[in-house]
C-alpha cells in the first residue's frame, strides 16, 4: 500500500512533473502542431480522451494492484509508460501517431491520479486533505514553471519531461526490489479505519451513499470547467475580446495560477483544525465574488482602460484562483466522511474531474468567459446547497480524538 513503500512521497515529485506536463502540453502542441501540420485542438483532444477513458477502465486493475500490495509496481509502469510516449513526440510526424501519443499520456497520467487519490483517503484519511494540498501545491508549482521551460527547450522539454518519469519510477523500482514487498500494511490499514489520527473526525467503515457521491462528481465536474476556462482563455479573451495588450492579456492566467497556489499553502494550515466540507464553503465565498467582479469589469473596461480598472480585473481573478484551489482534493476527503471510496468510485471521480477539464478547454469558445464563470458559481451554489447536510459549513472544527 503506501506503508514503507516511498509512493505516497513520490507522488509529491509526480504532481509537480504533471504540473510540467499539462502546461507543456498546452503550450508545445501549438508547435508541434505547426510541424507536423495537424490541428492543436485535436492533440488536446486526444489527451483529454484519455484522461476521462482511463479511471473508467482501469479503476478495476487499480485495485487490485494496490490491495496486492504492489502500488509501487503500478506507479512505475505508468510513469514509464508516460515517459516512453513523451519521447516518441518530438520524433513524430505521422498525425496517427501524434495523437497515439498524446492519448496515452493522458492514459497514464489518469491512472496516476486514480491511484494517488485511492492511496491517499484510504491510508491516509484523516490527514487526507492536508495531503492532497500539498499535492496540489507542487502541481502549481509545475504549472507555473512549465511555459518557462517550453520557451527555453521547445524542442527538448518533451525528453526533459520523459526523463523525470524514468527517475521516478526507478526510484521506485530499486525500492521494490531492494527492500522487496511491503509487510503488514493490511493491519495497519484497518487499524487506520477504526479510529482516525490525533485531531481528526471518526472514520466510517461504510460505502459512500450514492448521493453523495453523485453530488461530488457534479461540483468538480463544474469546478474544473471554471478553473480550466479562466486558464486555458484567459489571455485569449483579455486579448481579442477586451482589446488589452499582449502583456496586460498574460497576467490573466498568470494570476489565476499564482493566486491558486499561494493560497493552498493557507489552506494547508487551515485544513488541520477545519473540515473539508466547511472549508470549500469559505472557498465558494471567494470564486463567487471574484466571478461577479471579474464580469461586472469585463462588461466595462476596453483597450484603454485605466490602470485600476485592470487592477480590479485581477483581483477578480485571483479571487477566482482561491476559491477553486481547494475544490478537488477537499471534495475527495468530505466524501470519504461518509465511507470508504473504493477505486470504482475514485475512478468516477477522476473521470468526471477530467470530463470538467476537457469542456472546460472548450466551452469559452461557445460562450463568453465571464458568463461561464458566473454560471459555474451559481451551479457550484446550487449543489453545495442541495447537499448540505452532508456538507456541512457549521460546526466546522474537527472533533478532538
Amino acid at each position: 500500500m503506501g506503508y514503507g513503500t516511498g509512493v505516497l512521497r513520490a507522488y509529491y515529485g509526480y504532481y509537480s512533473l504533471r504540473g510540467l506536463t499539462v502546461g507543456i502540453a498546452g503550450t508545445a502542441s501549438l508547435f508541434v502542431a505547426r510541424r507536423a501540420g495537424v490541428q492543436q485542438n485535436l492533440l488536446i483532444a486526444a489527451r483529454g480522451f484519455g484522461l476521462i477513458l482511463g479511471p473508467l477502465t482501469t479503476s478495476r486493475a487499480i485495485g487490485k494492484t494496490v490491495w496486492c500490495g504492489e502500488a509501487q509496481v503500478g506507479v512505475a509502469a505508468a510513469l514509464l509508460l508516460k515517459g516512453l510516449f513523451a519521447l516518441a513526440i518530438p520524433q513524430a510526424s505521422s498525425p496517427y501517431v501524434l495523437y497515439t501519443a498524446f492519448f496515452m499520456i493522458g492514459l497514464a497520467m489518469s491512472v496516476l491520479d486514480t491511484m494517488s487519490l485511492f492511496l491517499v483517503t484510504s491510508v491516509v484519511k484523516g490527514s487526507g486533505s492536508t495531503m492532497l494540498s500539498l499535492y496540489d501545491v507542487c502541481y502549481g508549482i509545475g504549472g507555473m514553471v512549465a511555459p518557462f521551460l517550453t520557451v527555453a527547450m521547445p524542442d527538448s522539454c518533451w525528453n526533459v519531461l520523459a526523463v523525470l518519469d524514468f527517475l521516478i519510477a526507478g526510484s521506485l523500482l530499486g525500492r521494490r526490489f531492494t527492500r522487496g514487498k511491503p509487510r503488514d500494511w493490511k493491519t495497519k490499514l484497518r487499524r487506520v479505519g477504526s479510529s482516525g489520527p490525533s485531531g481528526s473526525y471518526p472514520m466510517c467503515s461504510a460505502v459512500v451513499p450514492a448521493r453523495i457521491l453523485r453530488a461530488g462528481i457534479a461540483f468538480t465536474f463544474v469546478s474544473q470547467i471554471a478553473s480550466t476556462s479562466v486558464s486555458a482563455w484567459g489571455f485569449t479573451f483579455a486579448s481579442q475580446h477586451l482589446g488589452l495588450p499582449d502583456t496586460i492579456a498574460a497576467l490573466i492566467p498568470s494570476t489565476f495560477y499564482l493566486a491558486s497556489t499561494v493560497a493552498r499553502f493557507g489552506i494547508t494550515g487551515v485544513s488541520m483544525r477545519l473540515i473539508p466540507s466547511a472549508i470549500i464553503w469559505m472557498s465558494l465565498l471567494f470564486f463567487v465574488s471574484g466571478a461577479l467582479l471579474f464580469h461586472t469589469l469585463a462588461g466595462i473596461i476596453s483597450a484603454t482602460a485605466r490602470d485600476l480598472e485592470t487592477y480590479i480585473l485581477l483581483i477578480g481573478v485571483a479571487l477566482m484562483g482561491v476559491g477553486v484551489c481547494p475544490h478537488h482534493s477537499f471534495m475527495l476527503v468530505a466524501m470519504a466522511q461518509h465511507g470508504d471510496l473504493h477505486p470504482r468510485e475514485h475512478g468516477w471521480y477522476t473521470a468526471g474531474t477530467s470530463l470538467g477539464a476537457t469542456s472546460g478547454m472548450v466551452l469559452p469558445s461557445l460562450v463568453s468567459l465571464p458568463n461561464v464563470e458566473v454560471a459555474s458559481a451559481i451551479a457550484l451554489a446550487l449543489i453545495l446547497n442541495s447537499r448540505i447536510r452532508d456538507f456541512p459549513w457549521r460546526d466546522q472544527f474537527k472533533l478532538e480524538s
